[in-house]
């Protein structure tokens, strides 16, 4: 089966870290990472697109592959009134080995860090640096919920009509091609990109994603994204006081080479 690249936002989000490749295996699950500073889940789902912001965003993604196994399995939490960012993924070594990390993005935007775990989760060591303003930039992937329903309310897509599930809650199927920034191709790529979307009517916010690519008049699917989205009502899953930080003037990711400052 012919593949081109594809990226949804959680896969979007994955290429700006600096832990090396991430894992492609199938049934490669991992959910949040905890040690230190747990993430407590109290959570509070999000009733309609009126409600007013109760506290930390949080948005789970599981990723599947075209044979419906688990890709991975990332998490994401960011604070709308400070702009506060944080990511859980797997991470895969040059070695092979998997295990959990976190990025946090801090400090109005100016502050990278990189934090890596062991297989139980725990903090091991954690690294830092502040940004230019056009590294920034390049790193600010993570998207609010009010970003993502403006994604999913953009002109361009097509309401395939509503359905209702057995517990009453009413979803919106919707259809485009090329209407996601993430799905992206390799340059000069002319392959049409099929999206298939269901939303929460009342939210907005995606319950799932499936990506299609058109080859000779044929549809190949790519991947497929399950959605979850809640509130939580704490800080604490920003703090990184008490695990050993260095600082760093550039990292891999943004500049080639680790420079430790």
């Amino acid at each position: 089966m012919k593949k081109i690249w594809i990226a949804s936002t959680m896969m979007a989000s994955l290429a700006v870290t600096a832990t090396g490749a991430f894992a492609a295996s199938p049934d490669l699950t991992m959910h949040a990472v905890t040690e230190a500073h747990p993430v407590k889940k109290g959570f509070t789902a999000p009733q309609s697109t009126s409600q007013q912001t109760q506290g930390i965003e949080y948005t789970k993604e599981i990723s599947y592959l075209d044979d419906g196994s688990v890709n991975a399995v990332v998490e994401t939490w960011v604070d709308p009134v400070t702009q506060d960012k944080r990511i859980d993924m797997p991470a895969k070594e040059s070695d092979g080995t998997i295990h959990p990390t976190s990025a946090y993005l801090t400090e109005k935007g100016t502050k990278w860090v990189e934090v890596t775990r062991d297989k139980s989760g725990k903090a091991v060591s954690g690294k830092f640096v502040k940004l230019s303003a056009e590294d920034a930039l390049s790193v600010d992937t993570w998207k609010s919920f009010a970003e993502v329903q403006a994604q999913f309310a953009q002109k361009g897509w097509k309401n395939e009509g509503v359905l209702e599930t057995k517990d009453g809650k009413k979803l919106v199927k919707l259809s485009g091609k090329d209407m996601l920034g993430e799905d992206r191709q390799p340059a000069g790529s002319k392959v049409v990109i099929h999206e298939y979307a269901t939303l929460d009517k009342d939210l907005g916010l995606p319950v799932k994603l499936e990506a299609y690519a058109e080859f000779n008049g044929k549809q190949e699917k790519q991947y497929s994204v399950a959605y979850e989205h809640n509130y939580v009502n704490h800080k604490d899953v920003f703090n990184t006081s008490g695990i050993p930080m260095k600082e760093y003037t550039q990292l891999q990711w943004i500049h080639g080479v680790d420079v430790e400052k």
